[in-house]
């Protein structure tokens, strides 16, 4: 499994950004971006140079667009058709995700705690889904410093309230990138087993194989009995063998290393804590898996805020 950073929430002047396509093609090699989409709001304008261009700088393009309502944004990737926005009631949304999904689509809900009116109308997510297993994933983290946001704490809350009711939902971070800003922002790393492609990025977050860091990167894999799993996998009840492998400095050019400082690594299973270690480059650890789910996260100082969620991995599920 190979972990590559990507980024899937991005704006251009084809609606409210302020890069034109090649300055956010540019921009994302830069920062170490190997894919990125652009999603302007509510429409695909670019995406015929946006393709051109990246392909040209050597990083892998993937189709999308942002819904903009007065209801809430929602991130639409790999869509081989369109789903049209317009008029979709809060009642009516998971018909429109199932017909994203009929085209090949995959949903996020985009920055669901964002402040809404007055400040920034349809900011805040108040479609009314009745099925949580239609939407792919949730931004749990979303813009710049997102980690200390209480956005972030209740978009986290909802992520862990519906795995605690045995829905798999990939959490994923939206760097709902505008501008140039240099200002500290999250990085989504997707695991590929194989090639780099749309589809198999896609397949990644689909299944949960999706890391996300503030800072160094934290990823998980267990072992039980014949079975090697990552994220996004299944494992059974019982014994469990847990490695989880901590790398520094995988983008030293861009972030002020002395700002964040990785302390301890903690195991979630099932909402609980059950192991706090001090931070190392490689753990091993055998647990007792219960039915329901596992996780590991990094904590530490960020930006001033101390014992600050700074990386998390997405679970590794359990069955009977």
């Amino acid at each position: 499994m190979q972990w590559y950073p990507v980024e899937l929430h991005t704006h251009t002047c084809h609606s409210d950004g302020d890069f034109n396509i090649k300055e956010i093609v540019h921009t994302a090699k830069r920062a170490g971006y190997q894919a990125l989409a652009v999603t302007d709001h509510n429409t695909a304008s670019g995406t015929e140079e946006f393709f051109h261009e990246a392909e040209k700088q050597g990083i892998l393009p993937v189709y999308g667009l942002e819904w903009t309502t007065y209801y809430g944004h929602m991130v639409v990737l790999g869509e081989q058709g369109y789903t049209d926005w317009r008029g979709v009631k809060p009642e009516e949304i998971d018909d429109a995700i199932r017909s994203i999904h009929q085209n090949g689509g995959i949903v996020g809900i985009a920055h669901p705690f964002s402040l809404s009116d007055p400040i920034n109308t349809g900011y805040l997510w108040e479609f009314q889904i009745h099925d949580w297993t239609l939407p792919d994933y949730i931004e749990v983290w979303s813009r710049n410093y997102a980690p200390r946001r209480i956005q972030s704490e209740r978009a986290f809350a909802l992520w862990d309230e519906l795995l605690g009711k045995g829905i798999h939902i990939t959490a994923m971070t939206g760097r709902d990138w505008h501008r140039d800003d240099q200002l500290p922002c999250c990085y989504t790393w997707a695991g590929i087993s194989g090639e780099l492609t749309a589809e198999t990025l896609l397949e990644a977050v689909r299944s949960g194989r999706i890391c996300l860091s503030a800072g160094p990167l934290l990823t998980l894999k267990a072992h039980q009995k014949e079975n090697e799993l990552f994220p996004g996998g299944t494992a059974e009840e019982g014994k469990i063998k847990l490695e989880i492998i901590l790398k520094e400095d995988v983008f030293s050019d861009s972030r002020e290393k002395d700002q964040i400082t990785a302390e301890e690594i903690r195991i979630f299973a099932n909402g609980q804590e059950t192991v706090r270690i001090p931070v190392q480059e490689q753990t091993v650890l055998e647990l007792q898996a219960e039915k329901g789910w596992m996780r590991a996260e990094l904590y530490g100082t960020y930006y001033g805020t101390k014992h600050c969620r700074i990386a998390v991995t997405n679970p590794i599920y359990i069955n009977e």
